[in-house]
C-alpha cells in the first residue's frame, strides 16, 4: 500500500485556477479530500499522508469541471495518450432487417367491361404462370356481338367516321386491338371475344370459372409479376437522417443463402412506429430468377454517403449519469472534464455535436483516473463553497429545480384550498402530507436561513387544515398559509410564479391573500372587493454581490 501511495501521490497535485482564489491557501489529503487544513506542513490525521494544496477551481475554458495537473513523468507512467479533435470522413453502413413484399406496381387486374359469360378459361388455378400475350379466357356477350356487327357494317359502307366510332365502342367494351384486327381481317363476328394477358406474371387470385356470369367491373383474375420485388426494411429512428431515396443497398436472404443482391432505396415512409421506434424504408430489388419470395427475411445494409464531421476517437468518450464527457488536455500537464453532445459513431470515431472545438486535444488512454480525480475535486469544491446564513436574501438562495419543486408543494396546497372553497368540497387531509414532508427536507438543506420560518408557518397551517376540511375553518387556514408564504412569493421567486400564469390577490379590508390560476379573481373568503397584487422583480432589490446563477434553476418546472 505504501509503495502504491508513493507512486500515485503526484497524480493528485491540483492546479488552482479560480478567478476568486481564497486569501489563505488550503490543504487537503489526497486520499481523504474532506479533510481541510491551513497548515502546509501538516499530515492527514486519518492516514498520516502529507497534505497537498487545494482551492476552488474556476473550470477549464468551455468546460465546467475541476482542473487536474499531472507531472510529466507521471503522464508517461500512466500511459496517457491524447488525440486531436478534427473533422473526419464518416462513411458508414447502417444495418437493418426487412421482409420481401410484392411490387404492387407490377400487379395487373383483368376485369370485365360487359355483361356476359366466361368460356374457355385458359388458367385454372392460382399460381399458374402467364406469359405476355397469352390467352386468358373468352367472353360471350350479346352486347359485344351487336357492337361487332355495327363495326362490320361500317366497314362495308366505308364511312371512316362511323368506322372509327364503332371501333372506339368495341375498345370501350374491353375488346383488345388484336381482336379488332382479326375482325377487320376476317370480316366475321367473334361470338366469343378472346382476352389476352397484357403483362406476364403469376396468377395471384382467380375470381371466375368457366360459365361464370360477370358484370361490368367484376374482376376475373389478378396477375402479379415478381421480376422485381420490394424489401421493406425497419430502420432505427436515429439512423433515419442518413437514409434517402436512391442510396445503394446490399441485401442477404436466408432463403437464398450465399446470394448477395443489390438494390436502391425507392421510398422512405413519413411515419415512425411508436412501439418499435423504427420507420419503414422501401427498397427495389431485381428478382429475375424468382428466388426471392414474398414474406422472406432480409438482412439489409445501407451504404451511407461519406461526409465530414467533427469527431474524436470513440475510446475518448466517457459516459455516466451526467451524460457523455471527455477529458480535455489543456497543455502543460493540465486536464479537465468537458461535457459533450455526441452524434453517430463509425470506424472507431464518434461525432461531436457540441462541447469541443477543432484543434483541441482529448485523452484517449488513461482518462479514467483523471476523470475520477476531477470528480473528487468538484465534490471538494462544493464542500468548500460559501454557506448561506440568516442574512442571505431569499432571492439569493441557491434553489435548484429539485428544491423549488419541493417548495411548490406549499403553493399547490394553497391552490388546492382555493379550489375546494370555490367549488365547495371537502379537502383530503392525506393530500397535505407531501408538502409537510417536503418542508423538512428543505429545512435540512437550508438551515438557519430566512426560508426556515416561512416553511414552519406553512407546515403549521397545513397541519391545522387537516381538521378543517371546508367552510370558515378552511378559510382561516388558507389565510394563515398565505401569510406564511407571502415573503417567499414576493421576495423569493416571484418571476417563477408569474411565468406559470398564477395570480396573487388581496381581499379589501381584511388583507387576506390567495393565489389562483388565470385572472378570474374568485374571492374564496367573501364577496368583498379584491385587488391584484403585482409580482415584483426581485433582481431590482438584490445587493450587487448577490446574484442568481446564470442558468435559471426553475426552468422547465411544473
Amino acid at each position: 500500500m505504501k509503495k502504491f501511495l508513493e507512486l500515485i501521490l503526484p497524480v493528485f497535485l491540483i492546479v488552482l485556477s479560480s478567478a476568486h482564489a481564497a486569501d489563505e491557501q488550503q490543504y487537503t489529503c489526497p486520499m481523504h479530500p474532506h479533510y481541510i487544513s491551513t497548515d502546509p506542513d501538516g499530515n492527514c490525521p486519518i492516514c498520516g499522508m502529507d497534505l497537498v494544496p487545494v482551492a476552488s477551481d474556476g473550470g477549464a475554458p468551455g468546460g465546467g469541471g475541476a482542473t487536474v495537473t499531472v507531472a510529466p513523468a507521471m503522464i508517461q507512467t500512466m500511459g496517457v495518450r491524447t488525440a486531436s479533435v478534427e473533422a473526419a470522413s464518416f462513411s458508414r453502413i447502417v444495418r437493418a432487417y426487412g421482409n420481401v413484399e410484392p411490387n404492387t406496381r407490377r400487379e395487373t387486374v383483368s376485369a370485365s367491361r360487359v355483361e356476359g359469360w366466361i368460356e374457355g378459361l385458359a388458367v385454372t388455378a392460382e399460381g399458374d404462370t402467364v406469359a405476355p400475350g397469352q390467352l386468358l379466357y373468352r367472353v360471350y356477350s350479346p352486347d359485344l356481338v351487336a357492337a361487332q356487327k355495327d363495326f362490320l357494317a361500317a366497314l362495308k359502307i366505308g364511312n371512316e367516321t362511323r368506322v372509327n366510332a364503332s371501333e372506339q365502342r368495341l375498345r370501350s367494351l374491353g375488346m383488345q386491338r388484336s381482336a379488332i384486327a382479326e375482325i377487320r381481317r376476317n370480316q366475321t363476328v367473334l361470338e366469343r371475344m378472346p382476352v389476352y394477358a397484357e403483362a406476364g406474371g403469376v396468377v395471384q387470385s382467380l375470381e371466375a370459372r368457366n360459365g361464370t356470369y360477370v358484370k361490368p367491373g367484376n374482376p376475373v383474375l389478378r396477375l402479379q409479376s415478381y421480376a422485381d420485388v420490394w424489401v421493406v426494411a425497419s430502420v432505427a429512428e436515429q439512423d433515419l437522417p442518413e437514409i434517402s431515396s436512391g442510396i445503394a443497398v446490399e441485401l442477404q436472404f436466408p432463403s437464398a443463402p450465399g446470394a448477395l443482391r443489390d438494390g436502391k432505396v425507392d421510398y422512405v415512409y413519413p411515419t415512425i412506429d411508436p412501439n418499435t421506434r423504427t420507420s419503414r424504408v422501401r427498397i427495389i430489388v431485381s428478382n429475375e430468377d424468382g428466388a426471392l419470395r414474398p414474406g422472406a427475411f432480409a438482412d439489409v445494409r445501407f451504404y451511407v454517403k461519406p461526409g465530414e464531421k467533427l469527431s474524436v476517437p470513440s475510446e475518448a468518450i466517457l459516459r455516466d449519469g451526467r451524460g457523455s464527457h471527455v477529458i480535455a488536455s489543456l497543455g502543460e500537464g493540465r486536464f479537465a472534464a468537458r461535457q459533450v453532445m455526441t452524434g453517430v459513431s463509425s470506424g472507431g470515431r464518434t461525432e461531436i455535436l457540441s462541447g469541443l472545438e477543432p484543434g483541441e486535444r482529448v485523452v484517449v488512454s488513461g482518462q479514467f483516473m483523471l476523470d475520477s480525480e476531477a470528480n473528487l475535486r468538484e465534490g471538494f469544491a462544493k464542500l468548500s463553497a460559501p454557506t448561506f446564513g440568516p442574512d442571505t436574501p431569499l432571492s439569493a438562495l441557491p434553489l435548484d429545480a429539485e428544491a423549488l419543486a419541493l417548495f411548490d408543494h406549499f403553493v399547490d396546497a394553497a391552490l388546492y384550498f382555493h379550489e375546494a372553497l370555490r367549488d365547495r368540497y371537502d379537502i383530503d387531509p392525506y393530500f397535505l402530507d407531501p408538502a409537510i414532508k417536503a418542508g423538512e427536507t428543505l429545512k435540512a438543506r437550508f438551515p438557519e436561513t430566512k426560508l426556515v420560518p416561512i416553511i414552519d408557518g406553512a407546515q403549521t397551517a397545513l397541519t391545522a387544515a387537516k381538521d378543517a376540511k371546508s367552510g370558515d375553518a378552511l378559510k382561516e387556514k388558507l389565510a394563515a398559509l398565505m401569510t406564511a408564504l407571502e415573503p417567499w412569493l414576493m421576495n423569493g421567486a416571484p418571476a417563477h410564479y408569474r411565468d406559470l400564469g398564477l395570480g396573487l390577490y388581496r381581499e379589501a379590508g381584511s388583507n387576506r391573500l390567495w393565489i389562483e390560476e388565470g385572472n378570474a379573481a374568485l374571492n374564496p373568503y367573501s364577496a368583498a372587493e379584491t385587488a391584484l397584487v403585482e409580482w415584483p422583480d426581485p433582481m431590482a432589490s438584490m445587493p450587487d454581490d448577490q446574484s442568481r446563477p446564470e442558468t435559471d434553476p426553475h426552468a422547465g418546472h411544473r
